[in-house]
């Protein structure tokens, strides 16, 4: 049954059809002038990574890696279990949490492309409020007049111990300490936003010299070759390397007064690059981990079930700096849920994947409830590629670890099937989460599924037509 489904008559089988065309128009205003009083609004910073999986961090369970400084924000704030971001790969991922619109409505829909220019977004929206926006390092959400953040160029300089390709080096926390120096001499007043874009841990990640690789444990969609372990060390590397800049970044704001009226957001873009994480929108690709510290609001060791996506973070951040919500917004504030006011938000969560220009051309849709995760391939006859698959020359990563993978699968079942699983989707799949975390058994095509089928499916179709969705 499933597999006869074309995206044609997908989009055709809800009775709202033209809903598509209803949706409320985008604020056609993206002035970044400053204007009210800031009063005492708190400050709010976010650091964010970059491609950092949930299954990699010690305070969600991972008991071999080194995240000391991130798992000590933990204790001393609320852990998210349950926030998603909105599409696996960074431009999207980006564009959604500085706009509240999901990427078929802001318009940055594949990885490298660019928000339509009559989108308002975050820095537009607080600076009105009187806040300061600064976004330092890493940018990837365009155009830069749509995304109007005051800009500190802190990326570390090349370090020819490390042969980096496709990112720069790390955040310069040195940066981040002049700037913060600097705005509590001359700025005082003004409340801040400040998001710390680190490149880290975006491949090619740092070399090991923390970890023993034949003791790591493996989650179960990563195959087991000698090649695999010395990836994942060097992954397991270039996190413990960032999780220091957290640390310093919390000693920064302590040192210059910003740690008591701070809410101080540790998260990542998406999931992390292996294969079945990025670029898809598998829970490996868009459940990310996100802890928040507010002192005297967020109660110490305390962990959020909520579901949230990344589309409800700028409507979140507009409710703190005392802003009226706009009515245009596919997001929605849960600033109830920081204090534990709210201990629900969203029934269903939804992401997108298109592609990433010429590559990873495999368009996904996804929605998930508390247990059901349903997704729709809508080029089904495409075998799944990635850089990962596809890239040679990345020392102990990507192609040169895929190439063990397959050769492994010649004379393994469990690896050949697992492969299978990875690259060969059909154009529905459906997954129960409790007892499939991974997703790795699709059950769309058993009987006594059908209803849930039936149920997700129109669900996702009707989100789709409310996004005016082109389906690419």
């Amino acid at each position: 049954m499933s597999q006869k489904i074309t995206r044609r008559k997908f989009l055709r089988r809800s009775a709202i059809g033209m809903l598509g065309a209803a949706c409320v128009p985008v604020s056609m205003t993206s002035s970044c002038a400053v204007s009210g009083d800031p009063g005492k609004r708190p400050n709010i910073v976010m650091y964010i990574s970059d491609d950092h999986g949930v299954d990699f961090l010690g305070c969600y369970g991972n008991k071999d890696i080194k995240t000391p400084n991130i798992d000590a924000l933990a204790k001393e704030g609320m852990l998210f279990s349950g926030m998603f971001a909105a599409s696996p790969t960074c431009a999207p991922s980006r564009s959604v949490l500085w706009t509240g619109l999901y990427p078929a409505r802001n318009g940055c829909m594949g990885n490298h492309t660019v928000c339509r220019d009559d989108v308002t977004s975050l820095p537009a929206y607080l600076g009105r409020l009187g806040y300061r926006v600064v976004l330092a390092n890493k940018r990837h959400a365009k155009p830069q007049e749509v995304f109007c953040f005051e800009y500190i160029d802190a990326g570390l300089p090349r370090n020819p111990a490390n042969p980096r390709i496709y990112r720069r080096e790390g955040l310069n926390i040195g940066a981040i300490d002049e700037f913060l120096s600097d705005h509590a001499k001359s700025r005082p007043e003004t409340p801040l936003c400040l998001i710390l874009g680190d490149s880290s841990p975006h491949v090619t990640w740092e070399p090991n010299k923390t970890y023993d690789p034949a003791k790591l444990q493996l989650p179960p969609f990563i195959v087991d070759t000698e090649l695999t372990r010395k990836a994942m060390a060097n992954y397991y590397q270039d996190i413990t390397t960032m999780d220091k800049r957290v640390g310093q970044t919390r000693a920064m704001l302590k040192k210059y007064g910003f740690d008591d009226n701070t809410l101080f957001i540790y998260t990542t873009d998406q999931g992390s690059e292996w294969p079945h994480s990025k670029w898809t929108v598998y829970d490996t690709g868009i459940h990310v981990p996100f802890i928040a510290v507010w002192p005297g609001k967020i109660k110490t060791h305390s962990v959020c079930d909520a579901m949230i996506s990344f589309v409800d973070i700028t409507p979140t951040f507009i409710d703190i700096a005392g802003g009226q919500q706009p009515e245009s917004l596919d997001g929605k504030s849960f600033l109830d849920v920081l204090p534990g006011k709210a201990k629900t938000f969203r029934k269903y969560i939804y992401a997108s994947h298109t592609r990433d220009g010429n590559m990873n051309v495999f368009p996904q849709r996804g929605v998930r409830d508390s247990r059901y995760k349903y997704i729709l391939n809508l080029r089904p006859e495409n075998k799944w590629t990635t850089h990962f698959t596809k890239v040679p020359g990345i020392p102990e990563s990507h192609k040169q670890v895929w190439d063990t993978w397959v050769e492994k699968a010649k004379f393994d079942t469990k690896v050949a099937k697992l492969l299978d699983v990875i690259e060969h989707h059909p154009a529905e799949e459906l997954y129960d989460l409790q007892t499939d975390p991974y997703e790795l058994n699709n059950i769309a095509d058993r009987p006594e599924n059908r209803p849930v089928l039936r149920e997700m499916r129109d669900r996702l179709n009707k989100w789709m037509l409310s996004q005016n969705d082109p389906a690419l």
